[in-house]
């Protein structure tokens, strides 16, 4: 056993440079040319990028949901004030309608005025005929002297002649009485009316000239209310503009992001890509060395005449289930650099696995089960003294769980990326990441956990190197 476990720690440090070597000629050198350029940046120059263009797009999402209420507001105002517009436009109708109404009488009062004054004037003249008529009956009475009843009866030659004077001198007394009447009255009447439509007139030009006035009124409140609206447009057409801009600036942000993205995941797979390949080639050196061992011992003890047993067999890459049914998660690694159980002040609920050079290695399912849960959106992969930046992993960092028969459940912690999604089902061996160095993590390492009924317990009474 001891003599296994030297091999081991000799295979952990080959494993190391080994993968030194390999990550060194696969991983990308900073040029400097281009900040943005993602071909030319490491892991965490690019993830210190992607945070930046995080917090940029969430400024700009923010500037955008800032921007969409001030638009909604503009909008909701435009709105108002168009119903306003509308009220008043009807208000200055209406106006119009009585304006003409009112102007529709002061021309039938003008009309009718005018139409009076001709009437006043031929009456006049029908007056003036009168007052002639009754000068002449004057002059006539003057000139004929018959001033009394006395001269009208002198010179009657019968009682009937006598009686016939003085009737003719009572109706011409009461023709001339009713003349003068009718010329009083009617100037009176002509007068009254006059002074009635004039009146009228008057009342119409009063009305008129106020309605004007409410007219322009609101017509100068109109000119204000659309003076608003050109402005609340100008503003909402701003707003629009900002938006755009804004909604550009976060789409190249977030095409940005995804290049990083997807170079980040090229990297990690290249570096695990590597990985295998120099872990496979010094799996067969080592086996190459043991067969030669092995053989030359052989023939040492064939030549001494003793019998020979192999001191060292090929491990399997997939370690075989121990008596409880769950597989060792770190083929080829066997290093424990923390065990389950109290550490640094709090409970440590799993174990560490962290080989030197284990970074980029195959974590494989202990056992056959369903995935019930991804996280894979932290690429902090360095090593850090604190929590994780992330602050979503729960200081997991990107870490995959297995549930195996509703009962147990295994916890995959620490990986540089998982490569299985929630539903899918593993079998016992399948690689479901790779082991990184992400969340709270001091060194790269793999943290392995066993839960039953959800509870975690010592994994090392499931699992052992």
């Amino acid at each position: 056993m001891e003599k296994l476990n030297i091999f081991k720690k000799t295979l952990s440090c080959v494993m190391s440079a080994a993968l030194t070597f390999a990550l060194v000629s696969v991983y990308p050198k900073t040029t400097g040319k281009n900040a943005n350029n993602a071909s030319a940046q490491s892991i965490a120059e690019m993830q210190e990028q992607i945070n930046a263009n995080k917090g940029k797009i969430s400024e700009l999402q923010a500037q955008l949901d800032e921007l969409a209420g001030n638009k909604a507001e503009n909008q909701q105002y435009q709105a108002v004030l168009n119903e306003q517009i509308s009220v008043i436009q009807n208000n200055i109708n209406l106006l119009n309608q009585e304006l003409e109404t009112l102007n529709n009488d002061i021309n039938s009062a003008q009309e009718n005025i005018g139409n009076l004054n001709q009437a006043i004037d031929n009456q006049q003249q029908a007056i003036d005929d009168k007052v002639e008529l009754f000068k002449k009956r004057l002059c006539a009475m003057y000139v004929s002297g018959n001033d009394n009843l006395a001269s009208v009866v002198v010179g009657t030659s019968s009682f009937y002649d006598m009686m016939s004077r003085v009737e003719m001198v009572n109706r011409i007394a009461t023709y001339d009485e009713e003349l003068i009447n009718d010329i009083l009255g009617e100037i009176d009447n002509m007068e009254a009316d006059k002074k009635q439509l004039e009146s009228e007139k008057l009342t119409l030009e009063m009305k008129v000239s106020e309605q004007t006035k409410r007219k322009e009124e609101k017509a100068a409140e109109m000119d204000n209310l659309t003076e608003k609206m050109h402005q609340t447009q100008a503003e909402i057409d701003r707003i629009a503009q900002e938006e755009a801009l804004a909604a550009d600036q976060k789409a190249e942000l977030e095409a940005a992001n995804a290049e990083f993205n997807n170079k980040i995941e090229e990297i990690i797979a290249a570096q695990a890509a590597a990985a295998q390949a120099a872990y496979e080639a010094e799996q067969q050196r080592l086996a190459q060395e043991r067969a030669a061992a092995n053989a030359a011992a052989a023939q040492q003890a064939a030549q001494q005449g003793q019998s020979y047993t192999p001191t060292y067999t090929e491990p399997s890459y997939i370690p075989a289930p121990s008596a409880s049914g769950f597989a060792w998660p770190a083929p080829g690694c066997c290093y424990i650099s923390s065990t389950y159980g109290p550490r640094w002040g709090s409970f440590h609920g799993g174990i560490d696995v962290g080989d030197a050079g284990i970074h980029g290695r195959a974590a494989t399912a202990s056992k056959s089960g369903t995935v019930v849960y991804v996280y894979n959106s932290c690429s902090y992969d360095y090593p850090k003294n604190a929590g994780c930046p992330c602050g979503g992993c729960g200081n997991y960092g990107n870490h995959v769980i297995i549930s195996h028969d509703g009962t147990y459940s295994t916890v995959y912690a620490h990986l540089a990326s998982a490569c299985v999604s929630v539903g899918q089902h593993v079998e016992q061996g399948q690689t479901i990441g790779y082991i990184g160095c992400t969340g709270w993590s001091t060194g790269a390492h793999l943290h392995f956990e066993v839960r039953v009924n959800g509870n975690r317990v010592d994994p090392l009474g499931y699992v052992s190197p």
